[in-house]
């Protein structure tokens, strides 16, 4: 289809940057929390978070243990800003832990056919976060414990910021109060994810002593320290291809944060996550191809614990922050309303997807193949999906990742929304501009209906939520001239095999 884009020049040699960095004590000043090291006022709350949260490993044991005594084994996590992401790494895909970071219905509806008398719902928002979405989980989850008789208070931990609208909405629920100064991705140690890895499971104890034990090593003015290699390998790489090395939970949590740090109006690496290294962006155009578990400068290249490799990844992306002259922690309040999008007509309709695009698309295209072909056939330097479905169920979407790099000879992003909204060049999503967006949405039969839809209009809540939130981030990413094409599927399984069938077209 396209051709490759231009080659990239190579990332400047770690060992011409980490003396200097050493020199300047960056390292030592990151470790003490110095803002002074990037523009505008960081929140740097993410350096001390470990050793300010060790006063929860007794409060989170002793809730568990609570809970377990009245049954209650298994978590649903109602998440936003990036915990969600964060607990499953630390809880190493544990199946106790159920996370819910998108009102998709499918996915509710999923999590609500489990045992729910076994339940404990936990409600997590770090600070400036729109709650939103997670408010419409935790009350199509409390709808369902009542329609099994269950008491909603005696089943739901909530953790919040204090003061934060989440609290305020508690009730009779146990409240567990986070940090104020950390967010998004930046919160992986703190109260918003070791509450529900905790209860889930996770040895919150032992993960706050790796974090603990980790993090003089990446604090400390050496040439050994692994933390400053890697940040300027990051601060120097135009493509990032990330493969998960068997954690995806911990790769996934590793791309957000280095496409949100870094990724400050369309400046920033674009972050890939790959399948491995067949994945056509690890050998072609990317600049840099990493694995999780095998980083550079770390001991023996094995980063250790997922607490001391979120550490080394946290201190890295703080090191090519202040090389790229941008703030890490700063980003627009993710609380603030998405712009208005009303309804819209579909271009066409084929094989169960609705296909909506803007005046972009050429007159007398009515095919989802000729739709796609379009798309990258526009001017564009990446092509980025993001699925606003199931992450269990539509899991068949994401395989098509790989395909359409081969085919359209694009970089090609892949991200479960809104959970990430990689590679859209927007100011808190990272990468850089030139992406080309192919959103994907689905329909929910009656079935999986939320038990707070309106019975006259069959109206529900969270997937009307869902939708806009597609329609809101396509009218963001249009503004910013980026083309959008929005597949969505009336049918899921008809509609992913059309999408299967138009993908092997380009």
């Amino acid at each position: 289809m396209t051709g490759r884009p231009p080659p990239y020049p190579p990332p400047p040699r770690p060992a011409e940057v980490v003396p200097r960095l050493v020199a300047a004590g960056i390292p030592s000043r990151i470790g003490k929390g110095d803002t002074s090291l990037w523009p505008n006022a960081a929140r740097p709350g993410w350096v001390g978070a470990a050793r300010a949260a060790r006063p929860l490993v007794g409060e989170i044991e002793g809730l568990r243990d609570q809970l377990r005594l009245a049954g209650q084994v298994r978590v649903v996590l109602a998440a936003a800003g990036g915990v969600g992401v964060a607990a499953e790494a630390l809880c190493a895909a544990d199946p106790r832990l159920v996370v819910l970071d998108s009102t998709d219905p499918v996915q509710v509806a999923d999590a609500l056919a489990g045992e729910l008398a076994a339940t404990v719902l936990v409600v997590s928002a770090p600070p400036g976060e729109d709650t939103t979405g997670v408010e419409l989980v935790r009350d199509a989850v409390h709808r369902a414990f009542r329609a099994e008789g269950l008491d909603p208070d005696a089943q739901t931990v909530v953790v919040t910021p204090p003061g934060g609208p989440l609290q305020q909405e508690a009730g009779g629920a146990v409240v567990v109060l986070g940090p104020a100064d950390v967010d998004g991705p930046w919160a992986a140690l703190t109260a918003f994810a070791l509450v529900p890895a905790g209860l889930a499971g996770a040895d919150v104890g032992a993960v706050l002593a790796d974090a603990a034990a980790a993090a003089p090593g990446f604090a400390a003015d050496s040439d050994d320290n692994p933390a400053l290699e890697l940040g300027a390998l990051l601060a120097g790489a135009p493509v990032v291809a990330l493969a998960d090395d068997g954690t995806p939970a911990l790769a996934e949590w590793a791309g957000q944060l280095v496409a949100g740090g870094l990724g400050k109006d369309g400046h920033g690496p674009l972050v890939v996550p790959v399948e491995g290294p067949d994945a056509p962006e690890w050998a072609g155009g990317a600049a840099l191809a990493l694995s999780i578990g095998d980083v550079p400068g770390a001991a023996g290249g094995t980063a250790g614990s997922p607490a001391t490799q979120i550490l080394l990844w946290q201190h890295a992306v703080a090191v090519a922050a202040h090389l790229l002259g941008v703030d890490p922690t700063d980003r627009p309040d993710a609380a603030a309303a998405r712009p208005a999008s009303g309804g819209e007509q579909p271009a066409f309709v084929e094989g169960g997807i609705e296909v909506h695009a803007g005046p972009w698309l050429p007159a007398g295209t009515d095919t989802v193949a000729g739709a796609l072909r379009a798309l990258v056939g526009s001017v564009g330097t990446h092509l980025t999906v993001h699925a606003y479905l199931d992450r269990v169920d539509d899991a068949s979407a994401a395989v098509l990742r790989p395909e359409l790099a081969r085919r359209t000879g694009l970089p090609t992003v892949f991200g479960w929304a809104p959970r990430w909204l990689p590679g859209s060049g927007q100011r808190d999503k990272g990468g850089p501009v030139g992406a080309l967006v192919c959103q994907l949405t689905g329909a929910a039969d009656d079935t999986d209906a939320d038990p707070g839809a309106d019975p006259g209009t069959g109206t529900d809540p969270l997937a009307e939520h869902q939708i806009a939130q597609a329609r809101g981030d396509a009218v963001a990413l249009a503004t910013r001239g980026t083309i959008v094409l929005r597949l969505h599927f009336t049918d899921r399984v008809a509609g992913l095999v059309t999408l299967a069938r138009a993908v092997q077209q380009l």
